[in-house]
C-alpha cells in the first residue's frame, strides 16, 4: 500500500466541510481525516454522510476520523457515537486520545488501570476497526516508554499509534520515539513548530523550513509503507498556506 499525503480537516476549524474539501483538492492532497469536534460531531450520521459524499465526488480518501473520544474520560455510551461516524465515513481507522491534560506522573495505579480497560474495551467493540492513539503532550503517549508499556498493556491486535514530533523535546528524542512505535505507527501528523516548557505555546512555521529535521524523521518513517502522512496546522491558519505546505510534503515523499 502506498504512502499518502493529506490533510487533517481541524487545520480549518472556522471553514466548513465544502470549503475543507475543495481546499484539499486544489492542493493536490488525496486524503482528509475528517474531525470529530467541529465538522463531523460524533454520531451526527447526515454531517458524516455530507462529508463521505463530497470526499468521493472530489476523489478524496477518508483514511481516519480523527475523533475527541478520551480513553478513561469521555462517557463510554459517546463510543457507540464516534464508531457510527466512522463507519458512514467509509473509514476503518479511528483516532482516540489516551487521556487529555494530563499529568502521567500523577496518575495513580488504579486510575491507570482503569484506562486499560477502557482501551481494551473500545477495541473489543470495533475489533474490525483500528483504534489508533493520539501521540500529544499531557496524554499517556508524550513519553514513547509509557507509550510502548499502554500499548503492552492493553494488549490489543487493533491498537495502534498515530506519531507526530513532540515539540517539547529534542530531536534525539523524536528520532528515538520512531524507532520505537514505528512497529505501531498507522499516520503521521506533519507539523513545523518550536516550543518548550517554559514557553510551551508553540511556534508555527512554514513546512519547508523544517526540511532538514523532517528528511531525518522520514527517513525512519518511509521504512514502513502504506502511512497517512496528514498536514495539520498551517502557520497562519489559512487555506491559502496549504498549497505550498503540501508541496513542500509532496516533494518529500515524492508524490
Amino acid at each position: 500500500m502506498a504512502n499518502q499525503a493529506g490533510l487533517v480537516s481541524v487545520s480549518f476549524r472556522k471553514n466548513t466541510v465544502e470549503e475543507v474539501v475543495a481546499a484539499a483538492k486544489a492542493a493536490g492532497l488525496t486524503a482528509i481525516e475528517w474531525g470529530g469536534d467541529i465538522h463531523v460531531p460524533h454520531g451526527d450520521l447526515s454531517a458524516a454522510q455530507k462529508a463521505a459524499d463530497l470526499c468521493k465526488e472530489a476523489g478524496i480518501s477518508i483514511p481516519e476520523y480523527g475523533s475527541y473520544y478520551i480513553i478513561g474520560k469521555s462517557e463510554p455510551q459517546e463510543f457507540d457515537g464516534v464508531v457510527a461516524s466512522a463507519r458512514v465515513l467509509g473509514t476503518d481507522m479511528i483516532r482516540v486520545w489516551p487521556g487529555q491534560m494530563l499529568r502521567t506522573a500523577e496518575l495513580t495505579p488504579e486510575g491507570y488501570a482503569a484506562m486499560v480497560s477502557d482501551a481494551q474495551r473500545i477495541c473489543d467493540a470495533a475489533p474490525e476497526l483500528r483504534i489508533a492513539l493520539e501521540c500529544h503532550p499531557m496524554s499517556l503517549t508524550e513519553e514513547y516508554t509509557m507509550a510502548l508499556k499502554f500499548m503492552e498493556d492493553v494488549d490489543r491486535e487493533n491498537l495502534k499509534m498515530f506519531w507526530q514530533p513532540c515539540q517539547y523535546h529534542d530531536l534525539a528524542y523524536n528520532l528515538a520515539a520512531i524507532d520505537a512505535l514505528l512497529p505501531y505507527v498507522q499516520s503521521v501528523h506533519v507539523f513545523n513548530w518550536t516550543a518548550n516548557k517554559d514557553n510551551p505555546w508553540p511556534n508555527r512555521f512554514p513546512l519547508a523550513q523544517g526540511e532538514q529535521t523532517w528528511k531525518l524523521y522520514l527517513e525512519k518513517l518511509t521504512k514502513k509503507d502504506g502511512l497517512n502522512y496528514m498536514l495539520e496546522f498551517m502557520p497562519d491558519d489559512s487555506t491559502d498556506s496549504l498549497p505550498r505546505e503540501a508541496a513542500a510534503l509532496k516533494g518529500w515523499l515524492g508524490l
